[in-house]
């Protein structure tokens, strides 16, 4: 299988489960507030959905590393399935909590599992194709998923509400019940679909001898150690903790903020489905001219990092002082386009300086310091929303995100991949 052959499988198995994420995006806080829940209360579930991703991450990139990829990528669908369940019966805020852990725990399972193999796989495959507009390719299958997901999610609620108005006593669903049972069940088919498209041949094979779990805790020692004493690698774990801050403000408060602009107009839940669709279209645009972009800047992916990095960050002080639905879409929106556009960068970065016997564990750190970042934005940005509005949070992340953008003048270009003694 060529390079481009091996690009387009591993894209549309990307895409497919990026689909189903997608479902949830546009309506994940509203299910939340109609079950009762606080903007508060908010914080708190997302600290724990995100804090139980933290407390796996790396543990479980380890066990990727030592036992196989597929094989825990699909263990991660089983606990989706289960988390969803829970979520579809929960009705208070502790069943919500249980929910959210599970569901937390899956996105730990899942991380680090396939990007790593794609990047190994990648590498043995004839072609001249560079890693970076591979990257590029299989992030427009992901946007592209996201977007189908989020139109979908966005029109489910208001068809759930025109075909069993709230006074009808034929149903007992609350309008956003659809969205996660759809979930279950296509999580469900994507096991049978990533058994055909990804194959585990192509994953490292571990000798029997290395399959211990203290050979897997190894893995991880060495591989932390090595994410803070690399050059590279620690100033892109440091950017990635405020990346993540941003990242979770954004996403648990945007729906409450769009929502009270749009208080009292003719824009219904679909709006929140075409605009996150719209985002994810613009995150598709901006991966596919980074590429591009990369080549004009000669190639410095610090650089790119840095420049767009800035600018997101005036974009989203100004997405906190929007009064309308458009413009707040518009902000919203170049955003989305910015914050984005090095994602790829960081993601060559990430994998050039990482040996192949730690990839998934180094992955799963980097998306431990998202989600680390997360925690710490869900309480911290939580008790200022609350209290002071949402819009003095988004500014304090726009402000932060601008100063953390300065650690990648002081990062050098490449170094040696090496991992450090454990």
């Amino acid at each position: 299988m060529s390079q481009k052959g091996l690009t387009r499988r591993f894209g549309i198995q990307q895409c497919l489960h990026w689909t189903i994420v997608g479902i949830m995006i546009p309506v994940l806080i509203l299910i939340f507030q109609s079950r009762g829940l606080s903007l508060m209360d908010i914080g708190i579930v997302m600290a724990v959905w995100i804090g139980t991703t933290a407390l796996l991450e790396i543990p479980l990139g380890g066990v990727a590393d030592t036992y196989g990829r597929r094989k825990t990528y699909l263990f991660s669908l089983l606990v989706n399935i289960l988390g969803c369940i829970v979520l579809y019966f929960a009705d208070d805020l502790p069943l919500i909590l249980v929910a959210a852990m599970l569901l937390g725990a899956a996105k730990a399972v899942y991380s680090g599992t396939l990007d790593a193999w794609f990047y190994d796989s990648f590498r043995r495959q004839p072609g001249q194709q560079s890693f970076h507009s591979a990257i590029a390719t299989i992030h427009v299958f992901v946007t592209l998923g996201l977007a189908a997901g989020s139109l979908l999610g966005g029109w489910l609620p208001d068809v759930t509400a025109r075909s069993f108005p709230v006074s009808s006593t034929m149903t007992a669903l609350n309008r956003y019940d659809l969205n996660i049972a759809l979930v279950a069940i296509a999580s469900l088919v994507l096991i049978l679909i990533t058994r055909g498209l990804i194959h585990e041949a192509r994953q490292p094979a571990p000798s029997p001898e290395n399959q211990h779990p203290a050979n897997a805790f190894k893995t991880s020692l060495q591989a932390i150690k090595t994410a803070f004493r690399h050059a590279i690698l620690s100033r892109l774990m440091q950017t990635t903790l405020v990346f993540g801050m941003v990242l979770s403000g954004i996403e648990n408060y945007w729906q409450p903020y769009l929502a009270e602009l749009i208080h009292g107009t003719d824009y219904g839940v679909t709006f929140f489905g075409i605009l996150s669709a719209l985002y994810f279209l613009m995150s598709a645009s901006s991966s596919i001219l980074s590429v591009r972009l990369l080549k004009i800047l000669k190639g410095s992916h610090k650089t790119l990092m840095f420049s767009t990095r800035v600018a997101a960050g005036i974009a989203f002080i100004a997405l906190a002082n929007t009064s309308q639905p458009i413009s707040f879409a518009m902000c919203y929106l170049v955003f989305f386009f910015l914050f984005t556009a090095g994602n790829n960068s960081e993601r060559v970065l990430l994998n050039e300086h990482t040996e192949t016997r730690v990839r998934s564990t180094m992955l799963s750190i980097s998306s431990f310091m998202i989600t680390c970042g997360g925690v710490l934005a869900s309480l911290f940005f939580g008790m200022i929303s609350e209290h002071y509005g949402i819009s003095v949070s988004w500014t304090t992340g726009g402000l932060l995100l601008v100063a953390s953008s300065m650690l990648f003048l002081f990062m050098p270009e490449r170094l040696e991949a090496k991992v450090a003694k454990a």
